[in-house]
């Protein structure tokens, strides 16, 4: 596959992707303070996503697709930490009202700590941005992880107190959860911590936090190297479809 239908896959994945939420808008479960927050938080991260599909970019390598303003490595991370702590603050309220479903209340309260993990995560992710330091990339992942970590333990309480849908709901959430944390484990964390000893064995001059806000406003490196761009093709791809369907597909839980 080379670099053009990747990202021409990307793009229709997004046209697809704005049309189901539009659907689900029109058809959608329903009103209700839980479908409508969901629908909400479900919308800004199916258009964050869309956008960063149509502009792709490797944020620490500066690397685009489309050399154009609207590609500022700056402007990307800005709405991806909004989507992010969206999807974030989704997964809490899925966990929250699965919680009510099952009776416990210790899970509904507990569930909020699933998006601070997330939203903590994206502190340093943005020092790596702005600084190009590797090292605190692999430890935002590692904080993703430890987010769907806690989701796991929680939904296993679920599931241990709950039958019919909440407990099938409950094992596929957890089947999800560990299936994302064994790749951020073997995958995306390895990737960033070779990244990082590579900067170090070349000299890599780390940036001032002021240094890297200007340089990712400004840098931008147009490349259609698949090879530049294979290793976080992995991972871009599934976040940019599979990730947005969850989201969507977390609308539909009933609320309590």
């Amino acid at each position: 596959m080379g670099v053009l239908s990747w990202w021409r896959a990307l793009c229709a994945i997004a046209v697809l992707n704005v049309g189901l939420w539009l659907a689900v808008l029109q058809f959608g479960p329903g009103s209700g303070i839980h479908a409508g927050l969901q629908l909400a938080l479900s919308g800004v991260y199916v258009l964050v996503c869309a956008y960063r599909s149509v502009l792709p970019r490797v944020d620490l390598e500066r690397l685009v697709v489309v050399d154009t303003r609207l590609s500022s490595i700056f402007l990307g991370r800005s709405a991806a930490t909004v989507a992010e702590i969206c999807f974030a603050l989704q997964l809490g309220l899925l966990v929250h009202q699965l919680g009510v479903h099952a009776g416990l209340p210790w899970v509904q309260m507990a569930a909020w700590a699933i998006p601070v993990f997330m939203i903590v995560a994206q502190g340093f992710c943005w020092h790596s941005v702005l600084t190009l330091n590797h090292i605190t990339q692999a430890v935002e992942s590692s904080l993703w992880a430890a987010g769907f970590s806690w989701m796991a333990v929680l939904l296993g309480a679920v599931a241990l107190d709950s039958n019919g849908w909440v407990y099938a709901l409950a094992i596929a959430g957890i089947l999800g959860s560990i299936s994302f944390v064994a790749y951020v484990l073997c995958v995306d964390v390895p990737m960033y911590w070779r990244r990082y000893q590579h900067g170090r064995t070349h000299g890599l001059a780390y940036m001032r936090l002021d240094q890297g806000a200007r340089d990712a406003w400004q840098r931008r490196v147009p490349s259609g190297n698949w090879a530049a761009w294979k290793a976080d093709a992995l991972w871009l791809t599934p976040y940019f479809s599979f990730g947005v369907w969850v989201s969507i597909a977390m609308v539909f839980v009933p609320g309590a």
